[in-house]
């Protein structure tokens, strides 16, 4: 089953969300997350967050249709969005795409890139997308279709990754080691109709780039 994420980060075009939301299972926004859902009218299952981000107007108009809405305090250990990526791993989904995950906030977008290693350690295929990028993160292998001309930087997210073996790419890896602070796998090309990228040892962020 796949979920879809909508958090309070950086809004997107209609046509960006109505590729993601047209084949998922369940959609949940966080907070702001659902003033995209109001602007553009599409429907949540789920609204969740402590409501400070919403606009009132638009949190009225899910409640008069009878969406499930639930509250958390302000002062919590836990951001919306790791709330809600916590409530789909806990409902037996197997893939997770999240959007609006990115933006000005850069203590945010760490904090939601950390939860693809969440994620990863719950054997759940994960993905923050935005109109520009898609993040991922392996521990095994990735392979990418169609996007040939992209660029893909490969980043060390456990202090070493070893055994990286990469084809399809200008810059090819063959049982390669990145170390954390040497971020020499940046802004490689995908010249291939299919790029595959595979880890032997450790945690790879993965992050293909449109420009």
């Amino acid at each position: 089953m796949k979920g879809v994420v909508i958090s309070s980060g950086k809004i997107a075009s209609k046509s960006f969300y109505d590729e993601y939301i047209k084949d998922a299972d369940f959609i949940i926004c966080c907070d702001g997350g659902a003033n995209v859902a109001y602007k553009y009218g599409f429907v949540p299952n789920l609204i969740i967050g402590d409501f400070d981000s919403v606009d009132r107007i638009v949190l009225e108009y899910f409640k008069i249709n009878d969406i499930q809405i639930m509250e958390f305090p302000c002062e919590k250990d836990k951001t919306d969005t790791q709330i809600a990526i916590e409530y789909l791993a806990e409902n037996g989904f197997d893939e997770v795409v999240m959007l609006s995950c990115t933006g000005q906030r850069l203590d945010h977008v760490l904090a939601n890139i950390s939860l693809l290693y969440y994620l990863l350690e719950h054997d759940i295929k994960g993905a923050i997308v935005d109109e520009n990028n898609i993040i991922m993160m392996t521990r095994n292998k990735i392979k990418i279709h169609g996007k040939k001309g992209h660029l893909l930087s490969l980043l060390p997210y456990t202090q070493t990754v070893r055994g990286i073996c990469t084809k399809g790419l200008y810059y090819s890896l063959e049982d390669g080691v990145m170390e954390f602070g040497n971020p020499y796998g940046v802004s490689n090309v995908i010249i291939e109709d299919e790029a595959i990228v595979e880890v032997k040892d450790g945690v790879l962020l993965v992050i293909l780039s449109s420009d």
